[in-house]
């Protein structure tokens, strides 16, 4: 009898090692892939696909094959951010660039979410991403931000035009002059309602005509979307490959850039996510966790009041007082009033006390 378990791992730390699809490794994925296909021959008995995606979810070896993408990734981090600020430079707008790697653990949590998904939504909904980590790059195909940059614009417009339109328009020319390693696969301009998004339809309809191909080869035209939030977020993401690695670029202005890095701790909640208090001083955790009780209770409704109705009458307003304070160029937003009813803790001013400077 085959052992299931033994054989996806292997699978798994042969998925990794493959860089180019060499013949050998090409007859053991499409091996696998016929595995996938046949039905299991009885009820009960644990077919590959279900033995393969458990294994990747255990968090030893999750942990193991994070660890080893981050690596690789950090050899290339240099010549990433480089594309990153030519890109900037090319467009002459008036930001700052950060870039990062992504770290271990949320690598790792990352490929348990995803195998742990793909088992619950069942091989004929996800073999196309099987093949993708099979015939692609292995285990890092399941992480589409393992390397980041993000643009922080410091004036609204330049030479008279609004700077991100430039910037998206820098960010397609590079992807057009470096076709084979550089492909735009999403754009989404998120925005909060009655909120100047950064992009417009111009732009949005630029990257929908756009194509890329995936790891195994198929084509598909790049997603183009248009998002309003509920709790007011507000910026552009852009997912792109960029010689290799699955890139996340993110384009917002100073005033809301700030204010999304210290919003984030309610939407992790909302999210049910643990929140990550590691850069807080003794100062800052202290208020994190009171901040935490109070929105939890709001989540709960024990105030009388739903977290929806928080969103609506303050969150997504003050988004709204972070992205006018930019476009009239001010140096202190005007902040809505707070509705009442809610803990006053959850104040912008409490909030922001969390920032990092």
């Amino acid at each position: 009898m085959i052992n299931f378990a033994k054989g996806a791992c292997a699978l798994g730390k042969i998925v990794y090692r493959t860089k180019n699809t060499s013949t050998q490794s090409t007859a053991i994925c499409e091996a696998f892939c016929k595995a996938l296909e046949n039905k299991a021959a009885k009820e009960k008995t644990t077919t590959l696909f279900d033995a393969y995606c458990k294994t990747m979810s255990k968090p030893e070896v999750a942990n193991r094959h994070a660890a080893r993408i981050v690596g690789d990734i950090e050899q290339k981090s240099n010549e990433l951010k480089a594309i990153a600020d030519k890109i900037l430079k090319n467009s002459g707008v008036d930001a700052a660039v950060s870039a990062r790697v992504k770290g271990v653990d949320s690598s790792a949590s990352k490929i348990i979410k995803k195998f742990t998904g793909f088992q619950k939504k069942g091989y004929e909904s996800v073999k196309e991403n099987i093949y993708d980590i099979m015939f692609g790059k292995g285990t890092r195909e399941v992480i589409g931000d393992s390397y980041g940059f993000r643009y922080i614009i410091n004036s609204e417009k330049t030479g008279g035009r609004k700077s991100s339109l430039k910037l998206y328009e820098s960010i397609l020319e590079n992807s057009q002059q470096n076709s084979k390693n550089f492909s735009l696969t999403g754009f989404e301009d998120y925005y909060g309602k009655g909120i100047t998004p950064y992009g417009n339809k111009a732009i949005r309809d630029k990257f929908a005509q756009l194509q890329y191909q995936t790891p195994s080869g198929k084509t598909k035209e790049t997603v183009s979307s248009f998002t309003e939030k509920p709790a007011g977020y507000t910026r552009t993401n852009i997912n792109a490959r960029i010689n290799g690695v699955n890139v996340e670029i993110q384009v917002g202005g100073k005033h809301t850039t700030k204010w999304g890095d210290v919003e984030h701790i309610l939407y992790d909640m909302r999210q049910n996510k643990p929140l990550d208090m590691s850069k807080y001083t003794p100062e800052q955790k202290e208020l994190a966790l009171q901040i935490q009780k109070a929105y939890q209770e709001v989540l709960a409704r024990k105030s009388g009041h739903t977290a929806d109705e928080f969103c609506e009458k303050y969150l997504n307003k003050l988004w709204e007082s972070f992205r006018e304070a930019e476009i009239k160029n001010l140096d202190t937003p005007m902040y809505p009033a707070f509705p009442k009813g809610f803990p006053e803790i959850l104040k912008v001013e409490n909030l922001l006390k969390l920032a990092h400077d």
